[in-house]
């Protein structure tokens, strides 16, 4: 975007993120305290608030590229009682796939995340996160929506594409779980919006990786992508071209957890307890039924395997089926 002649503008959180590539942008900066802004009660304002200056007062009529990185919602979740308000935390509707207790070691019980709220997760428990959750999201989603009214005042809308996506999806309850170390669908999947000329109206079920936005973005706006990047445009299915574009993705979180995914299917292996879960999507998405025991799947099992085995190879991931050393599989909650 540099290259194209565009203003680079980032403004974030500083902790846990890539500095050295915020460093290109041409504008950079950094919330002066991530946890003060958390707990202000407005999420987003005070990046919305220099991004909307930006728009108005320093572009110099330029094209510019914006990417904002909110800190929201994360924990702590703080939300304004003008937020809180909009919900009642006993009329929250509990997640489908709702336990007390993950049913086994997924090799990441007792993260910060997950100790967030004590177990069993108690169902009054669960809904106070949730209303947590859902008023700091609508919190965010105020401020995006005074920085969109901006642009549209600037004339700039019908010529600006925006994106919006998250780096990973939350439990909040499902399958016992709180936080993103899993990799059900619940904190896998990311949200995805892109909105602006020649992107229609309608949604996709297309599979994507987070590393496709860049290139797909130079796509949209005739830039040349960056040739060192793994990522592929998926302009074709956002203009409304293709309805598909991997036909596979390969999951992972640290050394305790993988899985291949397909329009359909969904495995996941615990290599530390020796223990594989088989999904069908179409059939259980809440993923809540275990198919990889029934010998009428054995096949489908060990294609999925050698699926998922080929693409840990493709993509320089070293990690064995099983661990040398094996853990019990039951887990019991601290304390008990």
């Amino acid at each position: 975007m540099n290259d194209a002649g565009y203003v680079t503008y980032h403004h974030g959180k500083k902790g846990n993120t890539a500095l050295l590539i915020q460093g290109l942008f041409q504008i950079n900066k950094y919330l002066e305290n991530d946890e003060a802004e958390r707990r202000s009660g407005e999420p987003g304002k005070i990046i919305v608030d220099e991004a909307i200056e930006f728009v108005k007062h320093g572009r110099d009529g330029r094209p510019f590229c914006m990417y904002l990185a909110f800190a929201n919602p994360h924990d702590p979740r703080v939300a304004a009682k003008t937020y809180m308000q909009q919900y009642s935390a006993d009329s929250l509707r509990l997640p489908a796939n709702y336990l007390p207790v993950h049913p086994f070691d997924n090799g990441e019980m007792v993260v910060r995340d997950e100790r967030l709220s004590p177990w069993p997760r108690t169902k009054p428990e669960i809904r106070k996160t949730l209303h947590e959750y859902y008023a700091t999201t609508t919190a965010l989603d105020h401020h995006i929506g005074r920085l969109l009214a901006a642009l549209d005042e600037q004339g700039l809308t019908e010529n600006t594409l925006i994106v919006f996506s998250a780096d990973h999806g939350i439990a909040v309850g499902s399958h016992g779980l709180l936080g993103k170390q899993s990799l059900y669908e619940h904190s896998m999947k990311a949200p995805l919006i892109f909105a602006g000329p020649g992107v229609p109206r309608g949604s996709s079920s297309a599979l994507l990786y987070l590393l496709d936005i860049c290139p797909t973005i130079c796509d949209l706006v005739g830039i040349q992508p960056p040739v060192d990047r793994d990522g592929l445009s998926a302009k074709g299915v956002i203009v409304g071209e293709k309805t598909e574009h991997r036909s596979e993705v390969l999951l992972a979180y640290r050394d305790v957890q993988r899985a291949i995914r397909d329009h359909r299917w969904k495995l996941i292996r615990y290599p530390h307890i020796d223990f594989t879960q088989l999904f069908d999507l179409e059939q259980d998405p809440l993923e809540l039924v275990n198919l990889a025991e029934r010998p009428d799947q054995a096949a489908r099992l060990s294609d999925l395997r050698k699926r998922m085995e080929a693409l840990q190879k493709e993509l320089g991931d070293h990690q064995p089926w099983s661990a040398e050393k094996l853990q019990p599989r039951e887990w019991l909650p601290p304390g008990t």
